[in-house]
């Protein structure tokens, strides 16, 4: 499937021993050096001068039957298809794929400048090289880093700072909070707001107090329509590197370490602390004032209430280890196709 120019502008060609350099590859047959690639496709479009990735060994069948002229590979995967010579072959083939990719498909450059329809404070600072779009307001004492794009109708608050090369989507609204260099955020999101947060009393709820900021380092990726809550007393922060997928919610005061990955519909309840490399599936609910140790996994759909060692595996409602939820499982089923059995 060849991509739409309309939305991809597309680099290229570029010469098979210039992929390889770029990301360390290896090549069987130095001579394919100077084979020309146009583009990357996937095995099962690929037409002679593109370069496709094979990386799982359930799609040996597309790997044979390919057209593409190049296959990035690893070392081991090459073996099952000796007789196809031509490979880019790495350690890391998803990785060098992606890497590839960027280099046909670099981001869009920016157009510096402030749309007139813009709002700015006298106040605000804004760094060289930067686009600020239509409708955007930009409040006091706001600090914008250089080369970052601000999209449309976004609203950046009161003495918020963001980094260098960032990236807001259109529609994001912003407040009470201080964010690195290189983070991208999609369209439709909350950052800073007091959240959910009440202390009954005989008339009613009184609204909790929140005194405390969004923390977002380095290199964060927030999907769309995901919201994040600032703290109470202390900050909410999100560590270097972690990816946020769509439609996620962070409480307020919860802190994420560097390099985790949330996938879609994920909720963290208050004060929660989330170590270094944890990957959450979609649509888990993790309670308030949990621990969840260094590179846990947790499964898709699970619901979280106690804390979750380091490295340690869980799913199911509630979370269990992942060999305890599978035999329960196992079990249930069993049961119920006895019972299922028996009534015939």
């Amino acid at each position: 499937m060849t991509t739409d120019p309309r939305f991809y502008s597309r680099n290229g060609p570029l010469s098979l021993g210039y992929l390889t350099r770029h990301v360390g590859g290896q090549l069987p047959n130095l001579a394919d050096s100077e084979i020309m690639i146009q583009n990357v496709e996937s095995l099962e479009s690929a037409e002679e001068g593109d370069l496709s990735l094979f990386c799982d060994k359930r799609y040996l069948d597309a790997f044979e039957k390919s057209r593409a002229s190049v296959v990035i590979t690893s070392h081991e995967l090459a073996k099952r298809h000796p007789s196809r010579n031509r490979v880019l072959l790495v350690s890391l083939p998803r990785l060098a794929y992606v890497q590839i990719g960027h280099l046909f498909y670099p981001p869009v450059a920016l157009e510096p400048g402030i749309n007139p329809t813009a709002q700015l404070d006298p106040s605000a600072a804004i760094g060289a090289g930067s686009q600020i779009d239509a409708g955007v307001v930009v409040g006091p004492n706001v600090v914008i880093g250089m080369r970052c794009h601000i999209g449309c109708n976004s609203v950046l608050g009161r003495g918020v700072v963001i980094g260098d090369d960032c990236l807001i989507g259109a529609s994001t609204v912003i407040s009470h909070a201080l964010i690195g260099s290189n983070v991208h955020i999609g369209v439709g999101v909350s950052i800073g707001s007091e959240g959910f947060g009440f202390v009954p009393n005989s008339t009613g709820l009184v609204r909790g107090l929140r005194l405390g900021r969004v923390i977002i380092e380095d290199d964060v990726d927030i999907g769309a329509n995901s919201a994040i809550d600032r703290g109470t007393l202390g900050d909410t922060v999100i560590g270097a590197g972690t990816a946020i997928d769509n439609l996620v919610q962070i409480g307020h005061n919860v802190r994420i370490g560097a390099g985790c990955a949330l996938a879609g519909q994920v909720g963290i309840a208050g004060s929660t602390v989330i170590g270094d490399g944890v990957m959450i599936g979609g649509q888990t609910a993790v309670s308030d004032h949990l621990f969840i140790g260094a590179h846990a996994r947790i499964a898709g759909r699970s619901g979280v209430m106690r804390n979750v060692a380091p490295g340690e595996s869980v799913g199911g409602y509630p979370a269990m280890l992942a060999r305890q939820w599978h035999r329960q499982t196992v079990g249930m089923m069993r049961l119920f196709n006895r019972r299922n059995n028996g009534a015939n």
